[in-house]
């Protein structure tokens, strides 16, 4: 009986293991932005999901509908994410249907530092619409893992050859702490409240923004002029008394 009630401790405990193993140490979202013309979606990381965790590197890969989609431009967060002034690795645009963006932090002053917070940008990619084809409500955009490689034989679970999101220790997280969340976030420019219409309510919600009592979001930039700010309300105002 003894012998059981360890066996069933041992498989309940490495059950447990296994378990915390699964928990996502960082979750990748997007939002989006459009007009009658254009989309931008930007990219973030939330990196306190399951305690605090510091990044080395991240690597994300948009992928979108070419038929409805034309992408114009891709930049990456150079405020946050860079090595030392070094130049690395420009987003990839040239492949139809995808945009990858890799990023790295290393610090010469301060080697130790990384990447770590709540809706860090990671990067923005801007679209041009093709002939009003993209529906903001099934827009048929996914995020996935920047560059894979190829698979490592024998490793189990299955690591490639390339890797994406590394922390400061020098833990690869993916496969194992890393998550996406579809996008689906996606709004007119100054539907700051994201119900579906532009309208007063909204400039209440940017007033909240403003004083930071909620979060910024991209589709409150009514005048897309790469801020939330007062002059967003005037911009809807202008929309909704046009």
């Amino acid at each position: 009986m003894k012998n059981k009630i360890v066996c069933l401790a041992v498989i309940l405990f490495s059950m447990l293991i296994a378990a915390h193993s699964t928990l996502a140490g960082v979750n990748v979202f997007a939002e989006g932005a459009y007009t009658d013309d254009d989309l931008a979606i930007y990219i973030y990381a939330n990196t306190n999901v399951e305690g605090l965790t510091v990044l080395r590197s991240a690597g994300v890969k948009l992928t979108y509908n070419a038929s409805q989609l034309a992408a114009v431009s891709a930049d990456k967060n150079e405020a946050v994410w860079s090595l030392g002034g070094e130049e690395y690795m420009n987003p990839e645009t040239s492949t139809p249907g995808e945009v990858v963006i890799i990023l790295g932090k290393l610090d010469p002053d301060d080697t130790s530092a990384g990447v770590s917070g709540e809706r860090v940008l990671l990067g923005v990619v801007k679209f041009n619409r093709i002939s009003g084809q993209f529906d903001p409500e099934n827009p048929e955009l996914n995020l996935t893992y920047g560059k894979r490689g190829t698979e490592i034989p024998g490793s189990n679970p299955t690591e490639y050859s390339f890797k994406n999101f590394v922390d400061t220790d020098a833990n690869v997280l993916d496969d194992t702490a890393v998550s996406f969340t579809p996008v689906t976030e996606i709004y007119e420019r100054g539907d700051a409240n994201a119900d579906g219409s532009i309208n007063i309510s909204d400039v209440t919600e940017i007033r909240k923004m403003v004083f930071n009592q909620i979060p910024k979001t991209c589709y409150a930039d009514c005048n897309n002029d790469g801020d939330v700010n007062i002059s967003d309300v005037t911009s809807i105002r202008d929309k909704v008394f046009q």
